[in-house]
């Protein structure tokens, strides 16, 4: 009987440099196709339902912005045909990167629905936005939350007798209704005021800076950028650091003649739910009619 040869070291390295080339196509693949992003199976992000929504990722126009977006731009009511891009907790450099690694392509316009917080650095966010992935992150280990509670939730199904899978039909993103408790409001108010009355100018530098490179980007990528600064409730004190924000901002964008719309003092108390976000029945239908000439212009 003939022996086997040994593995030489030659071989152990080419088995290794196969399996590794493996590992990185289905690593690329995967994150190219974003199994956990577009499927039904694991609740979505507002980058995520967006894409679900319009169901592709490329646009003409969109309005970007933080919630006070998502709750002022009623997309199905406006004649403009820019596509409603607000996300939760977003910032400038959000907005950046999804242009510049992919994750969306607008071809015609882009509107920046502006407050303070956009530029905010230190502001928590949504974790389970892709770009927060690390570069030698694996998919499956960034994922690995939505992952778990997927599959326990369906094995907890299973076992009740359930044999389906259980997955997440809605693609909605969270709206505000009527208006918030006197009691509420001022408790709110305090809280922000504790929060970010003491701020400094150098915790929005980055996101200051990141509107250069999205001007420049859509220089380049010939997309025309406009920025409206977003309604704010007429009971809300804003700190100083916000105007030292605000005009900051704005000298950016008046170097670069982008043109700016300011909607800060447009609407009463009764169209807010809160601080800063419009209710739905009220204050989203005025800003919806009020920014479409606008829009369309």
């Amino acid at each position: 009987m003939k022996k086997k040869s040994p593995v030489t070291a030659k071989q152990s390295i080419a088995f290794l440099v196969i399996l590794a080339l493996m590992l990185i196509t289905l690593e690329r693949f995967v994150l190219a196709t974003n199994p956990v992003g577009n499927s039904n199976l694991f609740s979505r992000n507002d980058h995520e339902t967006t894409i679900a929504i319009h169901q592709t990722t490329e646009f003409d126009r969109i309005i970007f912005g933080s919630s006070p977006v998502v709750a002022a731009f009623r997309e199905a009511d406006s004649t403009s045909g820019y596509a409603e891009f607000g996300l939760v907790l977003a910032k400038i450099t959000y907005l950046v990167t999804m242009l510049e690694r992919g994750y969306i392509t607008v071809n015609e316009d882009i509107v920046l629905g502006l407050n303070a917080s956009v530029f905010m650095d230190t502001l928590d966010t949504d974790a389970r936005y892709i770009w927060h992935r690390r570069a030698f992150e694996p998919y499956v280990y960034f994922y690995r939350d939505r992952l778990n509670t997927a599959l326990v939730r369906n094995l907890d199904h299973f076992l009740q007798g359930n044999f389906y899978l259980r997955r997440h039909f809605d693609l909605e993103k969270w709206l505000y209704f009527g208006n918030m408790s006197d009691e509420a409001f001022d408790a709110l108010l305090a809280s922000h005021i504790e929060r970010f009355w003491d701020m400094d100018i150098s915790e929005f530098s980055e996101n200051l800076a990141a509107l250069e490179r999205l001007i420049a980007f859509c220089e380049a990528n010939n997309i025309r950028l406009r920025a409206v600064w977003m309604p704010i409730n007429p009971l809300a004190h804003t700190p100083e650091i916000f105007d030292r924000v605000t005009e900051e901002a704005n000298r950016i964008l008046e170097a670069h003649g982008i043109e700016i719309k300011d909607m800060t003092d447009a609407f009463p108390r009764e169209y807010f739910y809160d601080l800063g976000h419009l209710n739905f029945e009220l204050g989203a239908i005025a800003f919806t009619r009020e920014i479409d000439p606008w829009l369309k212009s």
